[in-house]
């Protein structure tokens, strides 16, 4: 009878010891955490907290990957069901409670309207996909806000479940081929699988940074290479163990530094994560490179009467391993699932924090941390579970998360219908009031800078629109259906004013020219003209290719611009075009540009746009950009009714957001080209007000509420009739 020969054990394995004898990692995993807490409050001494993800993703690919390689060694096959089973009760415990608590925590902090967003957010992140949700959203989740998820940090856990799924499988592929191709079990497949999995998720990293800054930081894709690099540390075995003692201790020492150093100088932006995220990675690596020299090269990975490989650890090694830095590792995951949430709901609660409120808040996540990992981690690692089979433990832990989405579902029903302000239910249309003589804008006076209506104050005798209801305080354009699909082409025109009028005024550009419809219909209404608006949302109106979700909204962005070009300059020129834009990332040679180059290249385009306008005779007037604020105005009054000047944030910032600095050096060089400035009836004082007059400036961070653009028209009436009278012949 024949036997199958049994592989050899895995060589180059001798590196890879349980965590448990690796102090350090658990050190490293405390130096990650306590990054991100301190890069969250406003103490701002390490702005490069977020990086700590970074270091737990390879932190990560390491431990897997050891795990699954000491399967291999023990057993001569990958144990995929025990495996994954083992993940189940380290890791699914603690994330299904934060996902439990979460629900009562958005009731109880956030605002109506977000609670659905909240059941949602629940719902997939119990399936572990998040991140995927968060990068269609563009939201961003490196600083915890009142306006972030509850749930935002978990985009970093979905990441690594994912490729803990992926890789085990891998893994467990390549080991069932070689066992049945009679191969021995070496690492060298394994490293070539790690090796293009790295490469080609780095190099997509660093093409879709530039492509799509936003969601680049969240997909799984571009973050793959990171716990790879875990990986195939964990892989090279005794390859490491054999390197000189005396070459770990500066390998561990200058990966330290450059942890420290990625910590303390980068900042979030679009040019992350990119090649930038090569130094905390490339850190990490060097520092269980490090501590990993010098030990045994046995085969197999044991030492002496088959016990583990040890390696006495460094200096490095031992300050790393320090009790303290190895009991904060050991809370260093349900910290993570808890502070995120705690921050959120406290800013949403209670309106922008002080550093010493927020380390107050963060100490609760310590001790929430504390109370998780000794009462849920720890028995369901050693307790019962323990014990159950691997095939139990993976039953119970689909429910965990099935759980967790019905538990989403059912809060969808707990909060519907959402809060519908008046007449939204029958499907009729909010219109913009009719201002009084002295609401909103009109509360300024003839100067605005000095009057003291413009100045933030902490309470107002009342406010409208009700901050509940401001994002359905919109422009007709918007339930007139004026704004094409998001991939057409089409030149959409929609009238107002008097139709039969001689004197056309054409408003062209995105939402943000949509907001000064209100006060244009009050002025045509006034002047009997005939008003034409071209909007499309997220195209400016610009000979400019520009980033955007898909290439084919970017075609259907360019097609736009050619159609309306093409009416405005034809037959049915109008007699005034005025057009306005939020601030784009242009699209060139295949990237968006970012800094400098991108605010070049736009102000480039709107000199080459406005030019040919008025080469073809088109009165142009450019509406100043609103400035734009760094978080949702309405949320923040709602969540501080009685501290407005919480949501106040200082106008040059917003000014420098909006695209009206590009505007402004566009129109340096365009004398016949005019321009009406109304941000200091917007914003007049120091900082942005978000109620003058007793109306509510925006309805989200960057649009004005058809209530306050209404109160603008007698000041955009006056800057026409003098464009108009300055241009007749």
């Amino acid at each position: 009878m024949k036997t199958r020969p049994r592989p050899r054990p895995l060589s180059g394995t001798a590196a890879v010891r349980p965590s448990g004898q690796r102090a350090d990692l658990a050190g490293l995993r405390a130096l990650a955490v306590g990054s991100l807490l301190l890069g969250t409050t406003g103490i701002g001494i390490v702005p490069g907290g977020f990086v700590g993800v970074d270091v737990f993703l390879v932190v990560s690919g390491f431990l897997v990957t050891a795990a699954l390689l000491g399967d291999r060694r023990r057993i001569g096959r990958v144990d995929l069901v025990g495996f994954l089973a083992r993940r189940v009760r380290h890791a699914l415990p603690a994330g299904t409670l934060v996902l439990a608590a979460s629900l009562p925590l958005a009731l109880a902090c956030l605002p109506r309207e977000r609670w659905s967003a909240a059941g949602w957010d629940v719902l997939v992140g119990a399936g572990q996909l998040l991140n995927w949700r968060l990068a269609a959203q563009d939201a961003q989740a490196t600083v915890p806000d009142a306006d972030s998820s509850l749930l935002a940090h978990l985009w970093a856990v979905g990441v690594a479940a994912q490729f803990v799924l992926v890789w085990a499988l891998l893994v467990a592929g390549v080991t069932a081929l070689a066992i049945r191709r009679r191969r021995p079990l070496d690492s060298g497949p394994l490293l070539l699988v790690a090796g293009l999995l790295g490469v080609g998720s780095f190099a997509w990293s660093v093409w879709y940074t530039t492509a799509e800054p936003g969601r680049a930081f969240l997909v799984t894709t571009t973050r793959f290479w990171e716990p790879a690099v875990g990986a195939a540390l964990a892989l090279l075995g005794t390859r490491l163990a054999g390197l000189p003692r005396w070459l770990g201790a500066p390998l561990g020492w200058a990966g330290l530094a450059a942890v420290l150093a990625a910590v303390l100088t980068l900042r979030p932006g679009p040019e992350f994560p990119g090649f930038l995220a090569l130094l905390p990675v490339l850190g990490t690596a060097a520092i269980i490179a490090g501590g990993a020299t010098g030990g045994p090269a046995t085969a197999g990975g044991s030492g002496p009467a088959g016990r583990p490989a040890t390696v006495r650890p460094g200096a490095l090694g031992r300050l790393l391993g320090a009790a303290p830095l190895r009991a904060a590792g050991a809370v260093s995951h349900p910290l993570y699932l808890w502070y995120w949430p705690l921050l959120v709901a406290a800013h949403a609660r209670f309106g922008e924090l002080r550093p010493v409120a927020e380390v107050g808040v963060l100490g609760g996540a310590v001790l929430l941390a504390v109370l998780t990992h000794r009462y849920v981690e720890i028995p369901a690692r050693t307790g019962v579970p323990n014990h159950w089979p691997p095939g139990q433990v993976l039953r119970i832990g689909t429910l965990l998360p099935a759980v967790g989405v019905v538990a989403g579902l059912l809060f969808q029903l707990t909060v519907w219908p959402p809060a519908q302000p008046p007449g939204a239910a029958s499907g009729a249309v909010l219109p913009a009031p009719a201002p009084s003589a002295s609401s909103g804008a009109a509360a300024l006076g003839r100067s605005p800078a000095t009057s003291r209506a413009g100045v933030p104050v902490d309470r107002v005798p009342s406010i409208d629109p009700k901050p509940a209801e401001a994002r359905a305080d919109l422009p007709d354009a918007y339930p007139h259906g004026c704004f094409p699909p998001a991939t057409s082409a089409e030149a959409r025109a929609c009238l107002y004013g008097d139709r039969t009028s001689s004197f056309t005024v054409a408003l062209v550009g995105d939402t943000h020219a949509a907001d000064w419809v209100p006060a244009l219909q009050a002025v045509a209404a006034a002047k009997r003209w005939r008003l034409v608006t071209y909007l499309k949302a997220n195209c400016p109106f610009l000979r400019l290719e520009v980033s955007t979700r898909s290439e084919a909204q970017r075609n259907a962005c360019a097609g736009w611009y050619h159609n309306v070009h093409a009416t405005l300059t034809g037959p049915e020129r109008p007699q005034l075009l005025l057009t306005t834009s939020s601030r784009y990332r242009p699209w060139v040679d295949g990237r968006a540009l970012t800094g400098q180059s991108a605010h070049d290249a736009l102000v480039r385009a709107m000199r080459r746009t406005w030019s040919e306008l008025a080469s073809a005779r088109v009165l142009t007037v450019v509406l100043r950009d609103t400035p734009m604020l760094p978080a949702d105005n309405p949320r923040c009054v709602a969540a501080n009714p009685d501290r407005l000047t919480r949501c106040a944030p200082q106008r040059r910032p917003a000014l420098s957001a909006s695209a009206g600095e590009a505007q402004l050096a566009a129109l340096d060089e365009l004398p016949e080209v005019g321009l009406i400035d109304l941000t200091g009836a917007v914003c007049p004082a120091t900082r942005c007000a978000p109620v003058i007059g007793g109306v509510l400036v925006y309805r989200d961070n960057q649009h004005l509420t058809a209530t306050y653009a209404a109160t603008l028209a007698p000041r955009l009436r006056t800057a026409l009739d003098r464009i108009v009278a300055s241009s007749s012949p």
